[in-house]
């Protein structure tokens, strides 16, 4: 049962260490897709923690939605993956 955790928590840091990559990519997509002005563009694909995705993309559209998601679901496979972190410095 304790090999499975372990288990879990390096596949769950692998599956973390794609986000900062996939959530480029859909910010990037976005930004094609809306053909958004070359400022905004920056703002949006530059700002840390998208918060000039979250603040110039409007919120009707179906790449945000699939954005939140993944942001909530790469935050869930990080927390995860932080346990195996915690266990090897122990």
């Amino acid at each position: 049962m304790f090999e499975l955790m372990i288990g879990v928590s390096v596949i769950s840091l692998y599956i973390a260490m794609a986000m900062p990559l996939f959530l480029l990519l859909l910010r990037l997509f976005e930004v094609i897709a809306r053909r958004i002005d070359f400022k905004d563009a920056l703002i949006i694909i530059l700002t840390p923690f998208s918060i000039g995705y979250f603040y110039l993309v409007p919120s009707n559209g179906v790449i945000k939605k699939v954005y939140r998601g993944a942001t909530i679901f790469f935050s869930i496979m990080l927390l995860l993956g932080s346990f195996f972190i915690f266990y090897m410095s122990k």
